[in-house]
């Protein structure tokens, strides 16, 4: 496959973790980890997951991903590879261009979707010609983002 060279303004954002249970997990992040929870486990209905962030010193996000429903991909996750890193997320300053830029280099848009939470408002899930799944988050720009949220 001809790459393009297409170069994309990407920072990293967070490591999505499968997990069984965020309630059951929290207190191995936070206690025995010592990471710090930065947010309330909140639903996100178009992905059928629950999540919570927590962070890692030096400011490295961590969000805990349990399923919402038996039809949850994350519950497909869970099935064939148990708890453990699933995705990586970017952010972008344009969640259009970037995946514009991204389908040119052969990544395949899976899903899309909006959601305001955590000062972000886009967000998309993309497969790399390789079939990793990856994230892409796009700023509020109504709203910067806080940075304890």
């Amino acid at each position: 496959m001809k790459l393009n060279n297409n170069k994309i303004n990407m920072t990293f954002h967070h490591v999505g973790v499968a997990v069984k249970s965020i309630s059951d997990t929290l207190p191995y992040y936070t206690g025995i980890f010592g990471f710090r929870q930065v947010s309330e486990i909140a639903a996100v209905p178009p992905q059928k997951v629950n999540v919570c962030f927590v962070e890692a010193p030096p400011g490295v996000l961590i969000e805990l991903v349990e399923g919402a429903g038996a039809n949850s991909p994350v519950e497909k996750v869970l099935e064939k590879a148990g708890s453990g890193p699933y995705h990586i997320c970017y952010k972008v300053e344009d969640l259009d261009e970037a995946i514009a830029a991204l389908r040119q280099e052969g990544c395949i848009l899976f899903k899309r979707f909006e959601l305001p939470a955590h000062g972000l408002r886009r967000f998309a899930f993309l497969l790399a010609p390789d079939r990793q799944l990856f994230e892409l988050c796009e700023s509020d720009k109504e709203k910067p983002r806080e940075a304890a949220a």
